[in-house]
């Protein structure tokens, strides 16, 4: 009984369809495999996507979401698409010309359209990273580039896409890729001002030697950035006037950023009468540095303050040191406060601030008594000297005629 069926099964499943060139076998094989092929996608992939979802929703971050969205619906017609071609490809195609490498093309060419298509879907995942990074500051440069690579990535997928799917079609792609390629050296050549801005752009994005609100200074222009741009950075001077500076230039000057400063340099000089003594000289240096300790809007880990020139009318002191602040109005304010304490402090101590003047001496005999200090401390010093010969009297001046000195 169970042999008879048989036998009648592989009749009827070796037997031809009516009026069609396959057999009963062949088109329920083909039926069970596109059957397959739905309840694989129906079940088996929903049911994948499904607890992946939420697994994804657990999580914090959302580039977990975005990749399942990539990838939902493309997986769907991968199943599908060669849930078919297998269909097709168990059918006797041999009764046709080229049917099998038909077949074969397709799946080939299936896999480069769905591969090309995912790749393109995937961007939006990029971009939400960039996005990310971006707003953390508020340059303009940073809004229009996240567009930017999203436009440069979606071409390059396709023209990847284009040169892969005309391979398997059996072109050469050479010939569009010199032409590209000589098409790109023209475009460089007449946008090379826009290029230089445009990679300009991209190397202040990575170092970010500046933001907006910064006062820079480069070879043109000082002043408060207000706005930077894909193409130009604006800056504000301090007359209020706007410049623009291309961004390729930025990019290849030094560019001088103070608002990097940790602490601003107080530097100045303060100059005492010659009728200032050693003494004096000391207290006033004294005086000057205990300021300075006390100040509690100067840093007191690095300071300045030395005696360190005699000039035309007044003895020199100079004065380095650091604010703790950076802001331009609290560093003048205590600028201002160091002075004006110095100013008290050196009236106090009967140290006089000198300015441009001119001492006429009248003509008269030299004291015989002027040049005693000088001898006591030459003994001091040990000083062996001829005092016939080397060591006069101002009152007895060399005559620098005689031994051919004088000008010349």
């Amino acid at each position: 009984m169970y042999a008879s069926l048989i036998t009648t099964l592989q009749d009827f499943f070796y037997s031809n369809i009516p009026h069609v060139a396959i057999t009963w076998g062949e088109a329920l094989g083909s039926l069970g495999i596109l059957l397959f092929s739905y309840a694989l996608r129906k079940y088996i992939v929903e049911g994948f996507l499904m607890i992946m979802g939420r697994l994804a929703e657990k999580t914090d971050t959302e580039v977990d979401d975005l990749l399942l969205e990539v990838i939902r619906v493309p997986l769907r017609v991968t199943v599908v698409y060669f849930g078919i071609l297998a269909a097709i490809a168990i059918l006797p195609m041999e009764r046709y010309p080229r049917g099998e490498e038909t077949i074969y093309t397709l799946f080939r060419l299936g896999a480069v359209v769905i591969l090309t298509w995912t790749a393109i879907r995937s961007i939006k995942v990029v971009t939400y990273l960039l996005k990310r990074i971006t707003s953390r500051s508020d340059t303009l440069i940073d809004d229009k580039l996240v567009p930017f690579v999203d436009q440069i990535l979606r071409i390059l997928f396709i023209v990847i896409g284009v040169v892969m799917f005309m391979q398997e079609l059996g072109y050469n792609p050479s010939g569009l890729l010199a032409g590209l390629g000589l098409g790109g050296l023209a475009f460089a050549l007449a946008a090379k001002d826009t290029l230089s801005n445009f990679f300009g752009s991209i190397m202040l994005l990575t170092d970010k030697p500046f933001s907006v609100g910064d006062w820079i200074k480069v070879t043109d222009a000082e002043g408060t950035v207000e706005q930077i741009g894909f193409r130009s950075t604006q800056i504000r001077l301090f007359d209020k006037s706007l410049v623009q500076v291309p961004n390729g230039k930025l990019a290849s000057e030094a560019i001088r950023n103070f608002n990097r400063r940790d602490r601003r340099r107080i530097y100045f000089h303060v100059g005492v009468t010659y009728s200032t003594t050693p003494l004096m000289m000391k207290t006033a240096i004294a005086i000057t540095k205990k300021l300075i300790e006390d100040h509690e809007g100067i840093r007191n880990d690095f300071y300045l303050v030395n005696f360190n020139e005699f000039k035309d009318s007044s003895l020199s002191i100079m004065i380095y040191c650091f604010t703790t602040t950076v802001v331009w109005g609290e560093y003048l304010d205590i600028q201002q406060d160091l002075m004006m304490s110095i100013m008290e402090q050196f009236e106090e101590a009967g140290i006089s601030m000198a300015f441009p003047t001119m001492t006429v001496h009248m003509g008269q005999d030299t004291p015989p008594d002027i040049e005693a200090k000088a001898r006591i401390m030459l003994d001091k010093l040990g000083a062996d000297l001829d005092h016939e010969t080397t060591y006069r009297r101002a009152s007895e001046p060399l005559d620098l005629d005689a031994d051919g000195g004088g000008e010349g």
